[in-house]
Formats: C-alpha cells, sequence, structure tokens
C-alpha cells in the first residue's frame, strides 16, 4: 500500500502520557486491578488466534506518520456482532465474533470500530453535536470524548492523545474535537504490533450499536450517512439540523439520579457526578453500566435515561479529517474474510 507523511498539528505528548499513563501511583492502580482478576479469568483475557491482532504491516507506517496515500483508512476491527454491545469484559480472544460481514475482522465482544491513524491524526465531529464527558481510564481506551448528538444518540473517540473540544460547547459534522493516539492497556502492551488506532462508538439509548448495516437490515439512528461505504465530510451535510444546544439534550434527570443511587463503587460514581451536566453524567453512566456492569445494580442496570429515537434522526460521517481522508475500507487479511 502506498503511504504519505502527515504533517502534525502540533507536538505530541511525551511517551508515557501518549500511552495514557497518568503518573505511577494510577499506573500501580490499574495494574493492580488487572492482577487481580488473572486468576478468575473473567477479564484481560486473550488466546492462541489474539495473535491475530498484531498488524506490524499497519502499525509500524501509521506509528512513523504515514497514512494511506489513496486516503483510504483501514479498518482493523469492526463491531462484533455475536456480543458488541450484550456484554463486555476486557478480552481479546477471537473465538465467537463475525462482524457485519459475517467475517472475523473482530475480537469477542468488540463494541466499536477501529480506524487506523497515525498519533497525533485531527479527529473530527460524526454529526453536529455537543461535547459533553471526558474518560480518561489506561485500562479501558485511554483518554475518551463523548459528543452528544441529541435523539439518544452519542459518539464516543477513544486512544485520544489530546482532548480540543471545550466541554458543553456545540460542535459542527468534521469540526476537529481531538487528536489521535495510542493511550490504553492493550496498545502499551503491544507495542509496536499493534495499530495506532481510533475506537469509534455509536451509543443509541445507552446501548453500543454498530454504524454499519448488515444484509437487509433497514436503517436506524446512528448509521453512516452513505451507507457501508461511510465518508469524511469537511462540513455540514444537506439536511443537517444546527448543533444542539446543551440544554436542549434529552435527558430524564430522576432516571439519572434513580441509577446512581443503585451504584455500588464509590470511585465509579463520583466519576459520573463529576461531570459538568447531566447530558456528560449521562454519557459517562451509560458508559459505565456496559462496561463496568459489577459496579451496578441491577435495577440501576435497567434504567433507561433516553427517549425512543427516530431512524433518521442522526446521520455519521467518518471521524477522520477529510483533508487526509475520504473513505475507510477493511483492512482484510487470509483469517478475518467472509
Amino acid at each position: 500500500m502506498p503511504w504519505r507523511r502527515r504533517t502534525l498539528l502540533e507536538p505530541l505528548p511525551a511517551w508515557p502520557e501518549r500511552f495514557g499513563i497518568r503518573g505511577p501511583r494510577a499506573l500501580g492502580r490499574d495494574l493492580w486491578t488487572v492482577l487481580r482478576h488473572v486468576p478468575r479469568g473473567d477479564r484481560y483475557t486473550f488466546g492462541p488466534a489474539s495473535a491475530g491482532l498484531l498488524r506490524p504491516d499497519l502499525a509500524l507506517p501509521a506509528f512513523a506518520g504515514f497514512f494511506p496515500a489513496d486516503g483510504i483508512a483501514p479498518v482493523f476491527n469492526f463491531f462484533d456482532r455475536t456480543a458488541g454491545g450484550a456484554a463486555y469484559h476486557v478480552t481479546v480472544t477471537r473465538r465467537r465474533m463475525r462482524d457485519w460481514r459475517g467475517g472475523r475482522l473482530s475480537y469477542d465482544e468488540h463494541d466499536g470500530t477501529d480506524f487506523v491513524c497515525p498519533p497525533g491524526s485531527p479527529l473530527c465531529a460524526a454529526a453536529p453535536g455537543v461535547a459533553v464527558a471526558v474518560r480518561d481510564c489506561w485500562l479501558r481506551g485511554g483518554l475518551t470524548l463523548c459528543i452528544d448528538h441529541g435523539h439518544g444518540v452519542v459518539t464516543q473517540y477513544s486512544h485520544l492523545s489530546r482532548v480540543l473540544a471545550d466541554l458543553g460547547a456545540p460542535v459542527r459534522r468534521g469540526e476537529v474535537v481531538a487528536l489521535s493516539g495510542h493511550s490504553s492497556l492493550d496498545m502499551t502492551a503491544f507495542f509496536p504490533f499493534v495499530p495506532p488506532h481510533i475506537h469509534f462508538m455509536v451509543w443509541v439509548r445507552g446501548r453500543p450499536v454498530d454504524p454499519y448495516l448488515a444484509p437487509g437490515e433497514d436503517r436506524t439512528a446512528g448509521t453512516w450517512a452513505h451507507g457501508n461505504r461511510p465518508r469524511t465530510a469537511a462540513g455540514p451535510l444537506d439536511g443537517d439540523p444546527p448543533p444542539p444546544d446543551a440544554a436542549e439534550l434529552a435527558v430524564d434527570r430522576a432516571a439519572l439520579e434513580r441509577a446512581l443511587a443503585g451504584c455500588l463503587d464509590p470511585a465509579v460514581r463520583a466519576m459520573v457526578e463529576a461531570a459538568a451536566s447531566d447530558a456528560g453524567r449521562a454519557a459517562l453512566l451509560e458508559d459505565s453500566l456496559h462496561h463496568d456492569r459489577p459496579s451496578w445494580s441491577e435495577e440501576a442496570r435497567a434504567t433507561g435515561l433516553r427517549a425512543p429515537t427516530d431512524p433518521g434522526s442522526v446521520r455519521l460521517t467518518l471521524p477522520l479529517e477529510a483533508s487526509s481522508y475520504r473513505s475507510a475500507a477493511p483492512a482484510d487479511v487470509r483469517w478475518t474474510r467472509p
């Protein structure tokens, strides 16, 4: 594949911060969390087939600052259609996963889409919205930005090196909101063979969903504006609404309080409550309900925070800058093809 070198908008952080390591205290806490789960085998697991996620053909050029000359971003992993969005363990096993095509370009319970890009690449809002929350957890995606698009749809941008959007501020489609990086446990452990990428998640009414449509599926909220050949956008699409005002984001505040009352982990509750708005608290709470299930009661997990959505309400474009990328395509190898 021909590659081109990209010019950084600004210098990258120091190496420890690039991996999401904010200090010895936080690192020690995270490592202890990993170690205490190992004997139980319920988290941080891998198997022989996990070696299929090591892709030096993609990783080494991207870490060196190169992107595809044709402007087509490699998709490193799709959403897992067997369990993505339904269950979550910190695992990179590859036993039952299937992507939207029926292929194996994913891993078990993968709940987003991974687009390979060099660290420091500008990342853009996938639809008009409001930047509502930031999460920084080395064990799960590193530095992460949440954008609420209204209508029950939230997008997340993970493995960041820096967030540029101001929380509470409206953002336009295609507006640069962050810089990509490689912060997280998995990219620290397997550097430099796991490609640097953005882990892009779409949430609809608190549940992770696949923006791609399998054959026969109808369009829903939070799917690509251009079907299964997603494109970038330098600005609004025809028919785009203006970004919503932060006060317009619909969150059931009473339901939010009821769910928070069912949090079993004081640290998790403090993290959610620290968000600056109800929309930010809702985004972090929904994230934690999915990713930190043991921290919540059954009643909290059954609480809905958002109203039903209109299938055509939010149309997504790629979270990559249009000056460098125009589309994305699966980076298949022999063991991932349908």
